[in-house]
């Protein structure tokens, strides 16, 4: 049964008691900071970015922000030194690491003829526009009035129906995601960074979307956190929103009750 993370914080320290190394996989949007109507409009508050930055620094934990967004654009919005993935995980980079899905790059152009068709296709909805991200892209449609959503997501599919096999798409949080159609999600790029940036005594998995249900899947005894509303979710705890999970991670780099917690957390909403 899903549990509250912060009323779970002792269980939580006891499990991780005894971890030399940690590893944090996070979401962005959405769970380190809030959601905005544009991609380019999101803001990670100053304080959460400074515990963050503390996160990255410590010895015990190494963090690593899978995201939907392209590698690049995750990379300026984050500016440390921790492992990113951009593209729900086709490509990871920072710490030593240095990956992109073989098969994805090959499909790039089918990804890029994706883009024209919904564009062309979806025009009727002046809300609705595509983002190319590189090795994915992204239908949104949150400014469409929300009775118009199953028929923007129609006629993005019939759109979609000439590339067959060659592209995946999954409905997201009001938005499309378009990928390559290739054997590999956040829970493979989870499995990747653990294998290769490792070994671990203990991960933590934060996600806020459903296409962070694979990092929870690819996780399995640990601990996975959900942001956000709980429905249907493979993860064993939950956070209500980005602030809680700045007050969680500043909970267990173990200097929540210090002078420095306190001025970091009494700025964390600003």
């Amino acid at each position: 049964m899903m549990k509250s993370c912060l009323a779970s914080l002792p269980f939580i320290d006891t499990m991780l008691c005894g971890a030399e190394r940690i590893l944090i996989a996070s979401d962005f949007d959405g769970t380190l900071c809030p959601i905005a109507d544009l991609p380019s409009g999101v803001r990670v508050a100053p304080a959460t970015l400074e515990i963050l930055r503390l996160v990255a620094t410590s010895r015990r934990f190494t963090l690593a922000v899978i995201s939907g967004r392209a590698l690049e654009d995750i990379r300026y919005r984050l500016p440390l030194d921790i492992v990113f993935s951009g593209n729900h995980g086709l490509e990871i980079s920072g710490r030593g690491l240095s990956f992109q899905h073989p098969e994805a790059r090959q499909l790039r152009p089918a990804v890029v003829a994706a883009c024209e068709a919904l564009t062309e296709g979806l025009r009727q909805w002046p809300g609705v526009w595509v983002e190319d991200k590189g090795l994915t892209a992204t239908l949104h449609f949150r400014k469409v009035e929300e009775r118009h959503h199953n028929a923007v997501l129609f006629a993005a599919r019939y759109s979609l129906g000439p590339f067959g096999s060659r592209i995946a798409l999954r409905v997201g949080n009001q938005a499309l995601e378009v990928r390559p159609r290739v054997l590999w999600d956040k829970g493979s790029a989870l499995a990747y960074i653990l294998e290769h940036a490792g070994p671990f005594d203990a991960c933590i998995c934060i996600g806020d979307d459903r296409t962070d249900e694979t990092m929870f899947r690819a996780n399995m005894n640990q601990v996975n956190i959900k942001v956000g509303p709980t429905n249907r979710t493979a993860a064993t705890h939950c956070l209500a929103d980005p602030f809680e999970v700045s007050v969680f991670l500043s909970h267990i780099l173990g200097f929540r009750n210090t002078p420095a917690a306190i001025d970091v957390m009494a700025h964390a909403s600003i």
